[in-house]
């Protein structure tokens, strides 16, 4: 039986790859990439001359019949993603609810654990993380009102991404929905609750040289980030407690 592997790699630094996943890239007839390019700078740095094949949110149907074909035809497939864990806010979800459905169990789907963004921001948070949401990147215009309040209403910690262009956009929509945000009271009325966030942290390029880590109210994370064009640049990740 032909195996797909899930093989999380390094969210930054290269050093962060386990031995079975290197051994797993070895032996694996062909790597389905996000981006060829970034993967063979990993496979490059480890010597692993395994031949990719370009898989991404934009592929068509035709490339996933392709992966079908080949885990038919018996070859042994690895997916990665450009960083972290496939699957976590990331298309490679979609690859293998097709291959679960297509091949009806003519396939196998093993994970290779590895890093991922949530799990690294929530391990140096300092917040409770026996309970968390995860909510990915926020939408960028139809619906992106509708999470932030989702965000600030959130019993437990929520974990988001967001991109560099809208980090300093998204840390102020989220002050203002938390100051506007309400509550229907045992009478029915609705009744104007702010919610002071206090317990926030924002963490940037994890794991890289210029990872920084933002921890406090966000009135002051978001004068930090803005006082330096540098903390503006990179990944974020943001989480929100109360």
């Amino acid at each position: 039986m032909s195996i797909l592997y899930i093989v999380g790699t390094p969210i930054g630094n290269l050093e962060d790859i386990s031995l079975r996943a290197l051994r797993i890239l070895g032996e694996v007839d062909f790597i389905l990439c996000e981006d060829t390019r970034v993967t063979g700078k990993l496979l490059a740095h480890y010597n692993v001359k395994t031949p990719t094949i370009s898989y991404h949110e934009h592929s068509s149907e035709n490339k996933v019949n392709q992966v079908i074909e080949m885990l038919s035809a018996g070859k042994n497939l690895a997916l990665v993603s450009d960083a972290g864990t496939p699957g976590i806010s990331d298309p490679g979800g979609k690859l293998i609810q097709a291959v679960l459905e297509k091949m009806e169990g003519a396939a196998q789907i093993e994970s290779v654990p590895g890093p991922s963004a949530v799990t690294a921001s929530l391990s140096i948070s300092g917040l409770p993380t026996d309970k968390f949401v995860f909510m990915g990147f926020p939408p960028h215009k139809k619906g992106r009102q509708t999470f932030i309040k989702k965000i600030v209403a959130s019993e437990w910690p929520v974990v988001a991404y967001e991109s560099k262009h809208r980090i300093i956009k998204f840390l102020e929509e989220l002050k203002k929905a938390a100051l506007e945000n309400t509550e229907v009271n045992k009478k029915g009325e609705v009744e104007n609750r702010p919610i002071n966030l206090t317990s926030v942290v924002v963490c940037r390029e994890l794991s890289k040289m210029h990872e920084t880590v933002y921890r406090g109210e966000i009135d002051r994370i978001i004068e930090k980030i803005k006082e330096s064009t540098n903390d503006q640049k990179g990944e974020f990740v943001v989480i929100v407690g109360k």
